[in-house]
């Protein structure tokens, strides 16, 4: 029954919108004119849709609107029993196609003309579900060994013990003198995964990363290769440098620090963001020491960027299981579900203009996420896996 209540309300949004352009087909008059004629609530409520005075002031209040009451509802609909809420931050989006408002009980939704919007889940038949702790880790020899979250076991190779814990994994060195060898751990779409180094840093590996280190540190140099995004708790040894390669003219110099690399091929250049400590940032023939809380930006060998005051909160969400969008354009937030429910974007006509900011965890349902996403106005389809971006 709810179902239908919010399929009948965007049905008429859509119809009330089109009234508005004065593009409405004989039909939809039609339609239209049988749900307004049905109740005199219907009636009054299509009144005050269409009078100009009122939608002016709705409009103008549009900038500071809140949309917390319709994210409570959405929230009460997927989660009565949570205290807590899993959508901490709500959602706003700006546009001025903006036209109409339509306000029922405690939803709050704006629509503007479009296609009829089909519900988010309607084009598919299996949920696509988050991501979880998953990865493989390539050995020296070659062999692949498939991780997640329930392995409990222990790995012997070449003087260095690897304990897999609950999503984790460990690296002990017992013989530092045995031949030092290469690891790979790597996480797909839809997968994360930690890791404890031989000399005790700690790494977390987002979704599509993977990071290749030895399985012993000689004491002249510490060093370690990424593609992807990674956040390391860097274990302090003195007079022992530690080193992330990013690319072949890109690095980083640590001295005991924590610090954030997003290195996704797909994103505008490779960010290094310091949260504690400090770091250089080596690209081409330049370099440039960061400071917590500072983000260096490389675009292009030798052109280093700073931003001086970066936004660690969003930055690091991920590694707290969460969505967190500052800002954010359309592509940016795909970007980030794409890689963590493994699924293709599809973008159907002109990306629209818009904004997003606010929270989400990532342990809910695409769909659920998808349609927390539509009451902030933007429609997409869910077909296979694939997320169909429609203006």
């Amino acid at each position: 029954m709810e179902a239908d209540q919010n399929s009948e309300t965007k049905r008429i949004a859509y119809l009330v919108s089109r009234y508005q352009q004065g593009v409405l087909t004989a039909a939809e008059e039609e339609e239209l004119c049988a749900w307004r004629d049905a109740s005199a609530e219907n009636r009054l409520f299509f009144e005050q849709m269409t009078d100009p005075e009122i939608l002016r002031e709705k409009l103008l209040q549009y900038e500071q609107f809140d949309t917390a009451a319709g994210w409570a509802a959405f929230s009460a609909k997927h989660f009565p029993a949570e205290n807590n809420t899993p959508v901490r931050r709500m959602y706003r989006w700006r546009s001025a196609a903006a036209a109409v408002l339509l306000l029922l009980g405690a939803g709050i939704y704006f629509f503007r003309p479009s296609a009829p919007p089909a519900p988010v889940a309607a084009l598919t038949t299996t949920p696509v579900l988050p991501g979880s702790s998953k990865a493989t880790l390539t050995l020296a020899d070659g062999s692949v060994i498939q991780l997640d979250s329930s392995g409990n076991t222990v790995i012997k190779q070449q003087g260095a013990l690897i304990h897999l814990n609950k999503g984790q994994l460990q690296y002990n060195t017992q013989d530092y003198s045995a031949q030092t060898t290469l690891n790979t751990l790597a996480t797909p779409r839809g997968g994360q995964f930690r890791l404890t180094l031989p000399d005790g840093t700690r790494v977390w590996l987002n979704a599509a990363s993977a990071i290749t280190f030895p399985t012993a540190f000689r004491q002249e140099k510490r060093e370690v290769e990424i593609k992807g995004e990674a956040y390391f708790e860097v274990a302090a040894v003195a007079k022992t440098p530690f080193y992330v390669k990013i690319s072949h003219q890109t690095n980083i110099e640590v001295l005991g620090t924590s610090f954030n690399i997003n290195a996704y091929t797909d994103e505008p250049g490779i960010k290094t963001t310091l949260i504690q400590g400090a770091v250089k940032v080596n690209a081409g023939n330049s370099s440039r020491v960061l400071l917590p809380g500072q983000q260096a930006l490389v675009k292009s060998p030798g052109n280093i960027d700073i931003v001086a005051q970066a936004d660690t909160a969003a930055i690091l969400a991920w590694k707290k299981e969460e969505f967190y969008f500052r800002d954010a354009d359309i592509p940016t937030v795909m970007r980030q579900l794409a890689r963590w429910y493994d699924v293709t974007i599809v973008y159907a006509g002109n990306i629209p203009a818009r904004r997003f900011q606010g929270e989400i965890q990532r342990n809910l349902p695409l769909a659920d996420v998808l349609e927390g996403l539509e009451s902030t106005g933007i429609h997409f389809r869910l077909k296979g896996r694939s997320i169909i971006v429609e203006p």
